[in-house]
């Protein structure tokens, strides 16, 4: 089978690493229908793909988005799915105490159920095309830190989703991969940093003056970490859809592998390190 002729969807392809995977598959002769929220984001990819990229307007939150999608797919490809690349995902950082409570809800609205109400839809698709189904993770997926204690969730639930589909799907010839990760030059650092402010300002005095230590940590050593482009995550979703035998999971940028080797640590040791990295200030 041509490339051409090989269907990739691929979810929150408006900007980051689903535009950048949009756009990398297209170059590479795959037929890529690129899920976006907004017509704006549309006509954008189409003015930088090739016209076998078809943007779709897709809200993973939303039942009738999904099955519109897949009805559309199935309209233009008969039924049959190559990939199916779950990248549409939500940050939230800051400590529990002061995250709303709708916040909560949207992360794992978009980043858990939508991941699977869309593998769902397109199972049959899958199934027809012996096809892939690739999830974008995070090193948050294999280590959860203070201050992201609903994004890290979100993430965990990522992977064991991935882990269970694996085996749940292998009898039909269909291969599950897990991407972690690590730190993205993207808009969303941005966002992130915006949002900390709007939590900050929201936030009752006395309590966020309790968090003191884990806000000057994130400004301290997170913020200025080295991150990677969109384009070099791309690459390797590109790879975890053409290897013949692809990994399970694949560790994307220096950051994921930090996370991962952290994780090893015997969690007492671990424990106390990150609580000496994070409070080291406050004890002088």
């Amino acid at each position: 089978m041509k490339r051409a002729d090989k269907a990739i969807l691929i979810t929150g392809a408006s900007t980051g690493i689903g535009r950048a995977t949009a756009l990398h598959l297209d170059s590479a002769g795959f037929r890529v229908f690129a899920g976006v929220r907004k017509e704006a984001d549309a006509e954008a990819l189409t003015d930088e793909a090739s016209p076998c990229l078809s943007p779709v307007i897709l809200d993973v939150t939303q039942e009738a988005s999904v099955s519109a999608v897949a009805k559309e797919v199935t309209g233009q490809t008969g039924g049959s799915l190559f990939g199916l690349i779950n990248n549409a995902g939500v940050s939230l950082n800051g400590p529990l105490e002061l995250v709303p409570v709708p916040e909560i809800r949207k992360v794992f609205e978009v980043n858990v159920t939508g991941l699977l109400a869309v593998t769902q839809a397109f199972i049959p698709h899958l199934r027809e095309g012996s096809g892939r189904v690739v999830n974008i993770s995070s090193g948050h997926g294999l280590l959860a830190i203070p201050d992201k204690s609903v994004y890290a969730a979100s993430k965990f639930a990522v992977q064991a989703i991935s882990d269970s589909l694996r085996l749940e799907l292998r009898p039909f010839g269909v291969l599950v991969s897990n991407l972690v990760v690590g730190k993205v030059d993207t808009a969303v650092l941005g966002k992130i940093l915006d949002e900390r402010e709007r939590m900050a300002k929201e936030a009752d005095p006395a309590v966020l003056e309790l968090y003191s230590p884990l806000f000057e940590f994130f400004d301290r050593e997170v913020k200025n970490l080295p991150g990677i482009s969109p384009e070099e995550v791309a690459e390797v979703v590109g790879r975890a859809l053409m290897d013949r035998r692809p990994k399970a999971q694949y560790l994307v940028g220096p950051g994921a592998r930090k996370m991962r080797n952290l994780a090893k640590i015997p969690r007492w040791l671990r424990d106390s390190l990150m609580y000496k990295a994070l409070y080291r200030r406050g004890k002088r």
